[in-house]
């Protein structure tokens, strides 16, 4: 096994972990809140469901699979591998916050009645950090793919 060096990962490589260490943070934070006057809450990315949990997992395996070769282990394909799980992880979130449910009274809602629910901060970190590990893996993808 090849000892591990700081200095030989690379900037997109950063990406990928740092997306995978920030989506771990802001799973524990409120993706969907709700305020119904005298109960209110929050749910955590593994409360609300696979749509939560699942991105999670994805952008931490992607920024795993990228530092193995590091460690002396090759894994074919990595820039597809990550492009893969990196936009499904941006997919999956945004099929999520679209289906959060709602107040249960609809669009309209009750005006003055103070009920709300919704997506929380957690949820829309994890979205950025999903669209950035994305962006990462499309850069990285396209330049893997250019003759030498």
């Amino acid at each position: 096994m090849d000892k591990f060096d700081l200095k030989q990962v690379t900037k997109l490589e950063w990406v990928a972990v740092g997306a995978g260490l920030v989506a771990f943070v802001a799973s524990f934070l409120p993706w969907f809140s709700f305020d119904m006057g005298i109960i209110s809450g929050s749910l955590s990315a593994w409360n609300v469901g696979v749509g939560g949990w699942g991105p999670v997992l994805l952008l931490i395996g992607c920024g795993t699979v990228l530092l193995t070769h590091h460690f002396g282990k090759q894994v074919p394909n990595t820039p597809l591998i990550w492009l893969t799980a990196s936009a499904a992880a941006v997919v999956i979130i945004l099929l999520r916050w679209v289906t959060l449910p709602d107040t249960g009274l609809g669009d309209t809602g009750i005006a003055g009645t103070g009920w709300s629910a919704g997506a929380g901060f957690g949820l829309v970190v994890g979205l950025i950090v999903a669209i950035a590990s994305c962006a990462g893996a499309v850069i990285n993808f396209r330049t893997s793919r250019r003759p030498a």
